[in-house]
């Protein structure tokens, strides 16, 4: 008979003192990794960002199931915060929940979509008063780079590429608000509308529009022209010349 192998059963404070030096060592090493790694997991709030940008990137399509196994892979955060991120997006709309069989990205339909443009056009024009009255000229240089850089993506970047650097655009705008719960608001409805690369630009002609655009409400902040710039705003949400092909 063959004979039972005592170690794999001793606890585990007897197991590592049975251990040689260097097996205690590498053993020791390997525990501080885990609870490092577990330390730094991303919390509720990260994740749920992380989604909610992956969606609006194209990354995750409308209709898309979300296995907490694979987001806790994905976003590198613990199975309990990948579900409370669910939980948190589902409350917003930008996801579905299906009793017993879990969530998936939301479709949205065209009378919705069309309806948070429309309190997305009331909110962002409602900052432009407060941003004209307080950029500065340092404010207006970081625009102008960050305009650049979506230039530059629209011959040569990747959808992401566009998506992230369009976002970064638009997110230092609304900010310059002294209002801060306003230019909250503003992008957080601006965050609840799916609106992947593909939608958001149905052709190349009005992705190099869009960029155009940004120089253009960069040019009426400098003028301090806060009706010139309400106006493109509007006009570059709408984008009320745009064809879907």
């Amino acid at each position: 008979m063959q004979e039972r192998n005592h170690t794999a059963l001793r606890p585990p404070v007897a197991w590592l003192l049975a251990l040689p030096m260097q097996g205690k060592i590498a053993a020791m090493s390997a525990h501080a990794e885990v609870n490092i790694e577990k330390t730094a997991a991303k919390g509720v709030d990260a994740v749920a960002e992380e989604i909610s940008a992956d969606i609006a990137a194209g990354r995750l399509m409308n209709g898309t199931w979300l296995k907490l196994i694979d987001l806790e892979a994905r976003y590198g955060c613990t199975r309990a915060a990948a579900r409370r991120a669910l939980e948190r997006l589902a409350l917003k709309g930008i996801l579905q929940r299906i009793p017993d069989r879990g969530f998936y990205v939301a479709v949205v339909d065209e009378k919705r979509h069309r309806e948070l443009m429309a309190v997305r056009v009331v909110l962002e024009k409602a900052t432009v008063p407060g941003i004209v009255a307080t950029a500065t000229p340092a404010d207006i240089a970081d625009l102008r780079a960050l305009a650049t850089r979506f230039e530059g993506f629209t011959q040569h970047g990747d959808a992401a590429q566009k998506f992230t650097a369009n976002r970064d655009f638009h997110v230092r705008l609304t900010q310059l608000c002294p209002n801060q719960e306003l230019a909250r608001l503003a992008l957080e409805v601006r965050g609840n509308i799916p609106s992947t690369p593909v939608v958001q630009w149905w052709t190349q002609a009005r992705i190099e529009q869009s960029a155009r655009e940004h120089f253009q409400m960069i040019d009426a902040l400098e003028a301090r022209d806060e009706a010139a710039l309400a106006r493109l705003i509007e006009l570059h949400i709408l984008q009320p010349d745009q064809q879907r092909v």
